[in-house]
Formats: C-alpha cells, sequence, structure tokens
C-alpha cells in the first residue's frame, strides 16, 4: 500500500512537471506569432503572415481569416484541404492566395494584391479546432503620401542661401585673419629677439664684474706677499 502511494505520488509529480514544461501538448493549448503592424502602399501586394507555436502540421485543419471592423469580415476560407471561397468577403474575392506549402510547417500565409485604402483595418488569423489565433493591423496609405515622405527624408533640410551682407562679413573676417594673424606672429619674434638681446647685455656685465673681482683679489695677494717679505727682511 505504502509503495503504491509512492509510486503514484511520483506520477503526480512527474506529470504537474509535463503541464509546466509542454502545456502546449498536455492541454492542447497554442499560439500564433504573428506582427502586429503591417503598413503598405495602396496598389502594393501584401503579405499577411502567421505561425502556429508549437509548430504543427496545418493541412488538415480549417483556417479562417478575418477581417474584425467589417460585417462580411471572412477574408480567406480554407476547408478540407483546399481553398473555400463562397463564403469569402466580395472585397477580397479573386485577390487573395494562401500559400499551401507554408501549412506544413504551421505557417499561415495569406497575399493580399492591389491592396487599397479601404484595406486598412484589423485582421485576424484564426485555427478553431486547435483555438489558435492572432490579431494584427494592416495601414494602407495613399502613394503620394509616401512618395512626400520619401522626398523629405532623403532631400534632408533646406538650404538657406547667402545674403550679400553675410557674404560681406565673411569676406571681411577673412581679410582682418589675413592681418592679425601675421601681426601677432611678428609681435611674438621681435619679444623673443629682445628677450636674447637683455641675456646677452646682461652677460658682459657679469663677466667684468668677475673680471674686475678677480684683479681686485689679485692684488691683495700681491700686498700680502709684500708685507710677508718686509717682515722676513726685519727679521
Amino acid at each position: 500500500m505504502k509503495t503504491s502511494t509512492s509510486l503514484l505520488d511520483v506520477m503526480m509529480k512527474i506529470l504537474l512537471i509535463t503541464v509546466l514544461l509542454f502545456p502546449e501538448t498536455i492541454l492542447g493549448e497554442y499560439g500564433v506569432v504573428c506582427p502586429t503592424l503591417i503598413e503598405a502602399v495602396e496598389g502594393d501586394a501584401v503579405t499577411l503572415r502567421g505561425s502556429l507555436s508549437p509548430p504543427v502540421n496545418l493541412t488538415p485543419y480549417t483556417l479562417d481569416l478575418k477581417r474584425l471592423d467589417l460585417y462580411d469580415d471572412l477574408v480567406h476560407v480554407y476547408r478540407h484541404g483546399e481553398d473555400h471561397f463562397p463564403p469569402q468577403s466580395h472585397h477580397y474575392r479573386g485577390r487573395t492566395t494562401l500559400i499551401h506549402e507554408d501549412l506544413i510547417g504551421g505557417t499561415v500565409t495569406l497575399q493580399i494584391s492591389s491592396v487599397n485604402l479601404s484595406d486598412t483595418g484589423p485582421y485576424e488569423v484564426y485555427v478553431p479546432k486547435l483555438k489558435a489565433r492572432c490579431a494584427f493591423n494592416l495601414t494602407v496609405e495613399r502613394k503620394a503620401n509616401r512618395s512626400k515622405r520619401n522626398n523629405s527624408s532623403t532631400s534632408g533640410p533646406p538650404v538657406e542661401e547667402e545674403t550679400e551682407s553675410e557674404h560681406r562679413d565673411g569676406e571681411n573676417r577673412k581679410a582682418a585673419r589675413a592681418v592679425i594673424l601675421p601681426t601677432v606672429l611678428l609681435l611674438w619674434i621681435l619679444l623673443v629677439l629682445l628677450l636674447m638681446r637683455g641675456r646677452k647685455e646682461k652677460n658682459p656685465e657679469i663677466a667684468a664684474d668677475g673680471h674686475e673681482e678677480k684683479n681686485l683679489n689679485m692684488e691683495a695677494a700681491k700686498g700680502d706677499e709684500d708685507l710677508e717679505r718686509a717682515a722676513g727682511n726685519l727679521v
């Protein structure tokens, strides 16, 4: 009895861990990953794409691609392995193509040709049996608006023309620089020359003072010698 209880506890723990790690497999819950916003220009072809997570072969499943803000909401319908056109909205007839090859890998790829401004709105990819869905918005803008934005982004800000007074001021500043810079350089050269000249004039004075001091020392030494000689004679 105790062994059976222990085994049951182990099995429950394994089941709990499996549910936590793989909820889609155990509970049958799937998600569809798709972009939240798609932008296009009128007249272009648009691709709406949603990928099932985890991936499942969607070939045998029913798929609905809907327009959420319209009463006649079915953009494209897929039933029993093929496209099902009768319930499709008249607004999209002849303009949608479902890529069947992508369904094998769990991806719904729908192409809408020649989009116009009225195609702007919220859309949904829905797999009823798996209860998997995702919603996104399609925004279609006028071709003229996109052209204006592209031109403004590539041309950059307008360049202001230089007035005659601004041009004259610029020339005056250039002329002033041409005069001031050489003048400053000449002043620096003169300053350096004056400093060097001052040092040269100071050095002879120092040399003369040193020579005079040397002569005085020699004369003092000579006087001492005479005194010593006179003292020797007295002795």
